[in-house]
């Protein structure tokens, strides 16, 4: 999709905008060391570890044990059959459902290349998560963002209380409600490069691709 775009639109900067486990595999893309900027919302790679405590035992029996037998049983995952996701290749369940605390120790043969390719994106990156988020926690968004050292990211952790809402959760941040309220928060990021001052919620930290990674 990168490669289509950058042939439409030639010597025109590309941004992008990536939900969950899409923050992540952008960087897996050959040409995403030609990005401009990129926001991500809740990108995680499904480390079990990283889910939030409270829900962590239901969501690892889910997605972890009963995802992966039903695909054993049935040859994918019949997820539209039973409301549960879409129907999904046994080769994503399987990274999905195996996933380790490094993403490469999964990977057979090419782990430690497609570690680089993360490595070699020079976007700047706005990591968006929020606090109700039993997928997108903190060390969840943080585990992503170190394998991009190349880039200078941010991370801006907000609250359901910052958009006057009880809950955003993982899924609703692009549901047209939050328009007004959050959408303008990457926007202005996509268009300047910089958070405005007045911006909610909390900055959790910020890498410089200049700097080595935090001990």
């Amino acid at each position: 999709m990168l490669r289509h775009v950058s042939s439409l639109l030639p010597g025109r900067p590309i941004d992008v905008v990536a939900h969950s486990i899409g923050g992540f595999v952008t960087g897996l893309a050959a040409s995403a060391p030609k990005l401009r900027r990129i926001v991500t919302m809740g990108a995680q790679y499904a480390y079990w570890r990283d889910y939030a405590p409270a829900s962590r035992l239901g969501m690892l029996a889910k997605w972890h044990v009963a995802m992966p037998a039903l695909t054993a049983l049935y040859g994918y995952f019949p997820g539209r059959r039973l409301g549960w996701l879409e129907d999904t290749p046994s080769g994503v369940v399987r990274d999905w459902a195996f996933s380790r605390a490094r993403f490469e120790a999964a990977r057979r043969g090419d782990g430690e290349s497609l570690r680089r390719r993360l490595g070699a994106v020079t976007a700047p990156i706005l990591a968006l998560s929020v606090t109700d988020d039993p997928f997108g926690t903190v060390p969840a968004i943080e585990r992503v963002l170190d394998y991009f050292t190349g880039s200078d990211r941010t991370h801006l952790r907000l609250s359901p209380g910052t958009a006057g809402v009880a809950e955003i959760g993982h899924f609703a941040f692009f549901h047209s409600r939050f328009e007004h309220s959050l959408w303008p928060i990457p926007l202005a990021w996509l268009r300047t490069g910089a958070l405005p001052d007045t911006v909610p919620g909390e900055a959790v930290g910020y890498r410089s691709a200049s700097l080595p990674p935090a001990k």
